[in-house]
């Protein structure tokens, strides 16, 4: 029998979802969420202009009771909903928006007025309404498909792309979906047309749901959990657009709880942490400050031999090169970030060390940028921000348990 290697697993510990992507047992992404208290990424507000900052060229929206967020101006017009001013946002317009990231630290969520609506197969865009195939599917005869299977459903209100997910699967399977996504289009339409100011229009789903979906297909082999109303979720949930995606999903029924079968609490402590230990003996630090992560690379307990000092250390680096980009997306870091890799004089060896860094950058779902390394030898990077970095979801865990 086949073993299953790549896994999404679920479970629930006190009022809190636990969850991640597993490869071969190890944790690749790992996320925590108050059962109660749902994120609002993804979600599609008819929202009302509260004010226009020209100075930051962003405006400020509400999108509910004491909800606010914010949106960029340098973004392409939005969807207005309210009459008159179409060439420019004014206060008290009314406007599409969706959340795309979500609030942090003292930063309000995100809005983009480019509203999408995600499938596995597809995706429609209300803003870009063009319509393309993922860079991804090289086939000639592949992409032909594809494209013959599009043209039934363009339209000029939207625009179509087809994901990487979609080579190679059924046309009934992609037919359903794309009649879905477009009944969905046609609700949330019809619902903004009649919408006040501040109204919710669509709610997406919680991560612990999607996050299958967003997982390339191949990379997935499995869903589990034992969880009985999120095994009903999930079923509900990829029953919508096909049904073979269903049989990945498995309900845990033994008394020993997933929880503790996949060392949550282990791999949330040592995601939590701020030290890391290599197995060459050296170690990272990691820092959160207000402005960016700091990382630094030591050399910890490893014996130092004088001739085979350089050597020695680009070792180290780029041990600690590919530790460093797994915990980046182990523990959602994003924004920017310091790294301080030992010291190191042969440049041709720092080269290569930014090379590796940034290969292993790019096995990451969330985009990464390895900008340089600077005269003090620190490598400048960024990582997109979208959800909460995990230390910031196990504090807001802790306090809802306390609470």
């Amino acid at each position: 029998m086949e073993i299953k290697k790549n896994k999404l697993v679920i479970t629930e510990k006190e009022g809190v979802i636990c969850y991640g992507y597993f490869q071969d047992g190890v944790p690749t992404e790992l996320y925590c969420e108050p059962k109660e208290q749902q994120s609002i990424l993804g979600n599609i507000y008819a929202a009302r202009v509260e004010r226009v900052a020209e100075g930051i060229h962003g405006a400020f929206l509400e999108i509910g009771d004491n909800q606010k967020c914010y949106y960029s101006l340098s973004a392409e017009q939005p969807v207005k909903l309210s009459p008159g001013h179409e060439d420019k946002l004014y206060g008290g317009d009314i406007i599409l928006v969706q959340i795309t990231k979500d609030a942090v630290k003292t930063k309000l969520p995100v809005g983009t007025g480019n509203i999408s609506l995600d499938g596995k197969y597809f995706v429609f865009t209300l803003t870009d309404k063009r319509t393309g195939i993922s860079k991804k599917i090289r086939n000639t005869v592949e992409r032909e498909r594809l494209e013959t299977l599009l043209k039934k459903y363009t339209r000029d209100e939207y625009g179509i792309i087809v994901r990487t997910n979609a080579a190679g699967v059924s046309e009934e399977t992609l037919t359903k979906e794309l009649e879905l996504l477009q009944l969905r289009y046609e609700e949330l339409m019809r619902k903004a047309k009649i919408a006040a100011g501040k109204t919710l229009l669509y709610r997406e789903p919680p991560h612990y749901i999607t996050l299958g979906k967003e997982l390339p297909a191949k990379a997935l082999d499995e869903i589990l959990t034992d969880h009985a109303e999120v095994f009903t979720e999930l079923k509900e949930y990829y029953k919508q657009t096909s049904e073979s995606d269903t049989t990945k999903i498995s309900f845990y029924e033994d008394t020993y709880s997933l929880y503790n079968l996949y060392r949550f609490a282990h791999y949330y402590e040592e995601a939590y942490g701020k030290y890391i230990w290599l197995k060459s003996g050296a170690s990272l630090v990691i820092e959160h400050t207000e402005a960016m992560t700091v990382i630094d690379v030591n050399t910890g307990s490893v014996l130092k031999k004088k001739k085979q000092e350089d050597t020695l250390f680009y070792q180290i680096n780029r041990e600690a090169a590919k530790e460093i980009a797994r915990q980046l997306r182990l523990r959602n870091i994003s924004g920017i970030i310091m790294i301080d890799f030992i010291n190191m004089k042969d440049t041709a060896q720092k080269e290569k060390l930014l090379s590796l860094l940034d290969s292993e950058c790019k096995k990451d779902r969330v985009h990464c940028n390895v900008i340089d390394m600077t005269a003090l030898n620190l490598v400048e990077m960024t990582r997109s921000k979208v959800r909460k970095p995990l230390h910031e979801q196990i504090r807001s865990c802790m306090k809802n348990n306390r609470s």
